[in-house]
């Protein structure tokens, strides 16, 4: 094994072009559900949807000037991202990226692939995660962040060009369907499962800014909807 960062930069620089039958769409697709859809799957996968859940919070929060003190996350998809800062202005901004996340790092990786930059967008991805390793404070968040930049930064290094596209159609799509999933248990929570309502980040925000949940939960769907919306159009292109 020759870990050559140079070689690794060139190979990811280049363009990949999409180009896949109707029947890779369709194993694509097929495997994104396997690993979302059925609970023994999503009970391990769900883990990384949670995580970068998670990264939504740690990401907006600096770009709000709080600082960091740790990651956690549970074997229950439990997580929580401890920072401090003063202002209710980066409680709010930190705090309504949670649920977006899993969607609009799906619709920022369709859009560059869509444009030919797929290795360029695995090689970011990896690069998130490997940094993500600062913060953690767990194993559980250990195991999920040292696994999702392994695996990464092992095609980037080891495999073929061609496997720039596959993985990350692959992320993208799973991304897209986790974060759609987080965002029916989030509603869940503020409709028919009130007693979970302490899940909520929209209801956090309100505990903390002393305002109503409902506002930060359409905040919340619309960040979401822009980020469906991109990732739908970039779709269109691809296909």
């Amino acid at each position: 094994m020759n870990l050559d960062i140079v070689e690794a930069w060139h190979r990811l620089a280049q363009p990949v072009a999409v180009d896949l039958s109707p029947w890779q769409w369709v194993i694509i697709a097929a495997v994104v559900l396997v690993l979302v859809i059925p609970a023994p799957a999503w009970r391990i996968t769900g883990l990384y949807s949670t995580l970068v859940h998670e990264l939504g919070h740690i990401v907006s929060a600096l770009f709000t000037g709080r600082f960091v003190t740790g990651l956690k996350l549970g074997w229950d998809h439990s997580g929580e991202v401890v920072s401090r800062g003063r202002g209710k202005f980066s409680v709010i901004v930190s705090g309504i990226f949670g649920y977006p996340a899993p969607l609009w790092v799906s619709a920022v990786m369709f859009w560059a692939i869509s444009i030919g930059y797929a290795g360029q967008a695995l090689g970011i991805y990896a690069l998130f995660f490997l940094l993500a390793l600062i913060f953690v404070r767990n194993w559980p968040a250990l195991v999920v962040c040292a696994v999702s930049a392994i695996v990464a930064l092992g095609v980037v290094f080891f495999a073929p060009v061609e496997a720039y596209l596959y993985l990350s159609l692959l992320i993208a799509g799973f991304l897209l369907i986790a974060g759609l999933r987080d965002y029916v248990k989030l509603l869940a929570v503020h409709t028919w499962r009130r007693r979970d309502i302490g899940q909520s980040d929209a209801y956090l925000i309100a505990r903390a800014t002393h305002t109503f949940a409902g506002l930060w939960l359409l905040v919340i769907l619309v960040l979401g909807a822009f980020a469906l919306w991109w990732s739908a159009t970039s779709l269109v292109a691809l296909v």
